[in-house]
């Protein structure tokens, strides 16, 4: 792993603690049960972001949490809208709610709606400890 690609996530997480994610998810307006995840641990910098880049982040974020130095959170909401728009109205996912459309009504297609579920990426004990992040609720003096 290298030095340069470990520090990206710390270094924000270092300012805010907690660092927010989404996943797209294709649903069914016919069984609201039914769920499937399109695209999975997404962090958008900008919604023209491509997929190439969404999947190399995705990509760290399973790196840092097979080292256990990390969670991701989806039953953790977060109240920012801006950031839900952006991730709603992002190139990606508005790719991803045609395809959804284009299937509503036909034979076979199950799912024909695509949504964003908000997250959050918490640092474990051990992250905290590795990049010197205050445990969450500390205020720094």
């Amino acid at each position: 792993m290298k030095i340069k690609e470990i520090r990206e996530v710390p270094r924000y997480l270092r300012q805010r603690v907690l660092m927010p994610i989404a996943r797209f998810e294709l649903i069914s307006s016919l069984d609201e049960e039914l769920l499937s995840v399109a695209l999975n641990d997404v962090v958008l910098l900008d919604p023209e972001d491509t997929m190439e880049e969404v999947k190399d982040r995705a990509a760290q974020i399973a790196r840092f949490r097979e080292k256990g130095l990390l969670t991701v959170r989806y039953d953790m909401r977060i109240a920012d809208g801006d950031l839900f728009a952006m991730y709603e109205n992002s190139n990606l996912f508005n790719e991803l709610w045609v395809l959804a459309q284009q299937g509503r009504g036909k034979d076979g297609f199950l799912f024909d709606d695509a949504q964003v579920r908000m997250g959050l990426i918490v640092l474990t004990a051990k992250g905290r400890g590795l990049f010197g992040v205050p445990p969450l609720g500390a205020i720094p003096f």
